[in-house]
């Protein structure tokens, strides 16, 4: 027997965004989501002839009493090819007592099912961008110092990066956030010094300056449905995606996946979005009237759950 949804239910599943019959519900409650942890404090060696990383492994034993273990390595190709999954180095912070005038946050990584901290909002936005183009599997935040040898223009500094990936192909990467608008002569060449620490490691090296405005609000929209909770179960995806094909509004796809109630399928479709299975201009407003398209992969049967 088909159960029709009255007012009350209706509204209960708009407001929770959860598909009734969903199957990552029970799942997701199984799997548990890791604690925040605080930065440990870190000793750089600055009299080195050499470039070096160092960082704080964390081991599988930790405890909040537990004392952590200080690692280093002059940087070299063999550096960069170890399983740092395993090392999983911890948030390191070099100086006690340090002051930021910008506003930390966390972001929630749904790969490792983890918090990754953010500095400053920026960082924040630059992790929804990442997230967003599925091409990096794990990140940790300020995950080592860069001590900067006597070949290096910066010899006696260090530097620590904002965040290590791991990108899905199992390749390893650094990022740094800074705004064009904030990229002085001094933090080009810390940037310019640590790329060069990247090429030798055998590692990716980027600096992410920003995106636009109005597009990021629009992703920050999207990314309220990216949770496996809000993905619609495969007979609404597929009705969803070939209505699509040609180019409708959200409220059309809304009413075509859930008439009885559509706003329940506004999660369904934004997930899709987000899953970028269905296309559309993050540049524009974002509103009911936003047309969304059936991205290439789907025209061409490549399908995938990214």
């Amino acid at each position: 027997m088909r159960h029709e949804l009255d007012d009350t239910e209706c509204h209960l599943l708009r407001e929770s965004r959860v598909s009734p019959a969903s199957p990552h519900i029970d799942r997701c409650q199984e799997v548990p989501v890791r604690p925040v942890e605080t930065a440990k404090q870190i000793t750089v060696r600055r009299r080195s002839p050499y470039t070096e990383a160092h960082w704080l492994p964390r081991s599988i034993d930790d405890t909040v009493r537990s004392p952590v273990r200080q690692d280093y390595a002059i940087v070299t190709r063999d550096v960069g090819e170890r399983d740092w999954a395993s090392i999983n180095p911890r948030r390191v912070r070099t100086s006690k007592g340090v002051r930021h005038r910008f506003t930390n946050s966390m972001y929630f990584w749904q790969r490792t099912r983890s918090h990754v901290w953010c500095e400053s909002q920026e960082e924040r936005w630059e992790l929804l961008w990442l997230d967003f183009g599925a091409q990096v599997e794990r990140l940790w935040a300020q995950p080592m110092a860069i001590a900067f040898g006597h070949g290096s223009r910066l010899a006696g500094y260090s530097h620590v990066p904002d965040f290590l990936a791991q990108f899905t192909d199992g390749s390893y990467g650094l990022f740094d956030v800074r705004p064009e608008e904030s990229l002085k002569h001094a933090t080009r060449l810390q940037f310019d010094e640590t790329a060069k620490t990247c090429e030798t490691l055998g590692w990716h090296y980027r600096v992410l300056t920003g995106h636009d405005t109005l597009a990021t609000r629009n992703l920050d929209c999207l990314s309220a449905s990216r949770h496996e909770r809000c993905a619609p179960v495969p007979e609404i995806e597929a009705l969803i995606l070939d209505a699509a094909r040609g180019g409708r509004t959200r409220r059309e796809l809304c009413e075509i996946a859930s008439p009885e109630c559509p706003p329940l399928a506004a999660a369904w479709v934004d997930n899709l979005a987000w899953r970028r299975l269905l296309h559309l201009d993050l540049g524009a407003v974002f509103n009911s009237d936003t047309v969304f398209t059936s991205s290439e992969r789907v025209l061409e049967g490549g399908r995938s759950n990214a």
